[in-house]
């Protein structure tokens, strides 16, 4: 293959991983931004911080993106020296994601487990976008509490509905303590559920509720889904390892020869 041709064609390439390249960042920015502006999923410091680090990700691999596709137009050598600094950049970054992510992953584990049981007992039926999500899980995934049904027994929405979620009283004239769950928890609706939803105290449940625990299925639910975007990070990373190389090449092909006369 001629030198030409060989150059069309690293061209080409470059041109072709850096549209993919700016989709993504466009995408990732687009979204951050919609994220943060709503509001709904940026509630606590932590998802705020995340959607402002896949903000500027995002924003930086759309400019590396944009500064190559320049760059391999015009053959301008600055401008593909950037693209290369900013495309090593964003790759740096999602291979140091990677692997602090690898590393953590039973903290994460761990983290999510805690967080939902920190929306049972305190949050739901407080905030209505954590409450939508529980029952939304709970339906969806066929259970009922974090770690159980009990959960909901020392929840502020148990107390709220006039559950016993303190001591019992265990005196002759006391009256039969229970504690509520929500309907979401429930197998089928209707007025099977309604009684099914008072739980004895010193019970875990009963017949027509859901038994297993959420926070076990949430993990193997998130496993499943986690398995697309984990194959789509693992493609960006080979594309920026193959676009890398192409971009040094353009760069130094294109960067200007100065010759001295004796």
């Amino acid at each position: 293959m001629s030198m030409s041709r060989c150059y069309s064609l690293m061209k080409c390439l470059l041109i072709l991983f850096n549209i993919i390249f700016l989709c993504v960042g466009s995408c990732a920015c687009g979204f951050a931004a919609w994220a943060l502006w709503d509001g709904q999923g940026a509630e606590s410091p932590a998802a705020r911080a995340g959607l402002l680090a896949g903000a500027a990700w995002g924003g930086v691999l759309a400019l590396g993106a944009l500064a190559a596709l320049c760059g391999a137009a015009r053959g301008s050598a600055p401008l593909l020296a950037a693209a290369f600094c900013l495309l090593a950049l964003t790759g740096v970054a999602e291979a140091a994601a990677a692997w602090w992510g690898a590393a953590h992953r039973p903290q994460l584990r761990r983290a999510l487990l805690d967080a939902l049981d920190h929306t049972v007992r305190h949050e739901y039926g407080v905030l209505p976008s954590r409450t939508q999500l529980l029952d939304v899980i709970q339906q969806g995934l066929q259970c009922c509490g974090s770690a159980g049904p009990r959960d909901w027994q020392h929840s502020a929405w148990a107390r709220a509905q006039g559950g016993a979620g303190g001591a019992l009283d265990l005196s002759v004239a006391a009256p039969p303590a229970f504690y509520p769950v929500p309907a979401s928890c429930c197998a089928a609706p209707g007025a099977a559920c309604e009684a099914a939803r008072r739980v004895a105290a010193a019970s875990g449940g009963g017949a027509g509720l859901h038994g297993a625990a959420c926070g076990a299925r949430v993990l193997a639910a998130l496993a499943r889904l986690a398995r697309v975007p984990l194959a789509l990070g693992g493609a960006l990373l080979a594309l920026h390892a193959a676009a890398l190389p192409l971009a040094a090449a353009l760069w130094l092909r294109a960067h200007p020869r100065v010759s001295y006369k004796a």
